[in-house]
């Protein structure tokens, strides 16, 4: 309507003061509209006070534009702007903290049960969850610390970064004390190792009553991080509790070594398999299961049937069986009887091998008996004793004895034809596994002769 005035008017002083107070007030209508968000505060309305020398009684029910307007807003209008779009920025942080404060209020740890001792461990995939939240809260945390409008709320945002920090610090040594606290805990409660490791088996009871009671209060106060940071004690009892921990691993890993070069089969055992072998020692018959590891072949052994630790036979997987010229006896030290088991198989394995070389010198010797009264790996190593034994009485005399090396080839061929007429009957996997390895060797024995026979070798020097 201004504008609409006619020309005439324009040169009154009247009209210029209005057109400048519509235009001021065109100019400042945006900036009513950012003083008016809801994100403004007292703090804000405070700092514009300070900037233009007036007051707003924001807080009066009598408030009103027009107060606003008796305010010189134009001339700090930059400024104001400022103060409105930081108290929008400030709001997006408040939110987002007051988001965090919420998240980790219903955020509680889980257990689950060891043994029949109660819930004493920390659930694993429930907890490594909680860290990857904690490290998501510190990002958010991280770019809100490096925000500008952060001022506010710049003390809170610090206290929430130590709380999670220190939070995340505990449950990853707590997580790691656990895991040790497991493994310790199945070698000093109970077994034969606290026995021979008195002084660490009581070291390991002041952790355990220690442990028992960091969970009793994780159950008391389940909050990740009112439990983690609502006292010092986590933070001051885990890196003690790992301490004592390895000490006692320590002393655990000197204590294998000694056993391990007691009896050095047992490097060939991990740790965990070798406690097991060690903590169960008092009662011999639990070595079956350990038995392969430390023998080559040997699946488990036969014990006396009246005497509880007297061993006196070894079997193999396939299975088959040598019985020991002089039973061990199972007791003592597992590492000192099991040398005496190493050392009586092989002295029995050598006995089976004596008696298989006086069967083949037997007049009446038979092949296929002999290959079905020992064991396999014998009766491999007889063929090949017969096959040298044969060929180099051959070539000793083959000068003298015009027909010995061809009846020698035709020996070795008919000892191969009757090891593949036993491939043509009905056999089990391990029988016809044995026979297979057995034509195998002998074919390229029979092999070797046969060329020497065809190029007319008279001599071992030919």
């Amino acid at each position: 309507k201004c504008r609409k005035l006619p020309k005439g008017l324009k040169d009154w002083q009247a009209f210029r003061d209005l057109s400048k107070k519509i235009e001021d007030f065109n100019t400042v209508c945006p900036l009513l509209e950012r003083m008016s968000d809801k994100a403004m505060k007292e703090r804000h309305w405070k700092r514009i006070e300070e900037l233009t020398k007036f007051t707003f009684d924001v807080e009066s029910e009598s408030f009103a534009m027009r107060n606003v307007m008796e305010a010189p807003l134009l001339v700090h209008m930059e400024d104001i702007e400022d103060i409105c779009i930081s108290a929008v920025k400030e709001k997006d942080i408040e939110a987002k903290l007051k988001q965090i404060a919420a998240d980790w209020a219903v955020q509680n740890l889980k257990f689950s049960g060891f043994k029949t001792r109660g819930e004493l461990l920390l659930r694993g995939e429930e907890t490594s969850e909680i860290v990857s939240l904690m490290e998501d809260s510190l990002m958010i945390l991280g770019s809100l610390m490096s925000n500008r409008y952060n001022a506010p709320f710049k003390k809170e945002i610090q206290l929430w970064v130590q709380k999670l920090t220190n939070s995340t610090e505990i449950i990853e040594n707590w997580l790691i004390v656990q895991n040790l606290w497991v493994y310790l805990e199945a070698v000093f409660v109970g077994g034969d190792i606290a026995k021979q490791l008195p002084k660490e088996a009581k070291r390991f009871q002041n952790i355990d009553k220690s442990w028992i009671k960091i969970m009793t209060k994780a159950h008391e106060t389940p909050n990740v991080v009112q439990c983690c940071v609502g006292d010092e004690t986590l933070g001051q009892l885990l890196p003690h509790l790992l301490e004592q921990l390895e000490l006692c691993q320590k002393s655990l890993s000197g204590y294998l070594e000694k056993k391990r070069l007691v009896f050095p089969r047992f490097f060939f055992v991990s740790d965990p398999a070798l406690l097991e072998i060690l903590g169960q020692a008092s009662n011999s018959h639990t070595i079956q299961a350990h038995l392969l590891s430390v023998f080559d072949n040997v699946k488990t052994v036969t014990f006396h049937e009246k005497e509880y630790d007297r061993i006196t036979h070894i079997h193999s997987r396939e299975p088959e069986t040598v019985e020991l010229e002089k039973p061990v006896m199972a007791q003592g030290n597992v590492e000192i009887w099991l040398g005496k088991l190493l050392k009586a198989s092989l002295q029995s394995v050598h006995a089976v091998i004596r008696n298989a070389i006086v069967s083949i010198k037997d007049p009446n010797f038979e092949l296929m008996n002999f290959l079905n009264d020992f064991p396999a790996q014998v009766g491999l190593l007889g063929i090949q004793i017969i096959w040298t034994s044969a060929a180099t009485l051959a070539l000793k005399n083959a000068r003298t004895d015009k027909k010995i090396m061809a009846d020698t080839d035709s020996q070795f061929q008919i000892m191969l034809d009757s090891l593949i007429e036993v491939t043509t009957k009905e056999l089990s996997k391990i029988e016809r596994t044995k026979f297979e390895t057995l034509i195998t060797i002998h074919l390229h024995q029979r092999d070797i002769f046969h060329a020497l026979f065809l190029m007319h070798i008279k001599s071992a020097t030919d």
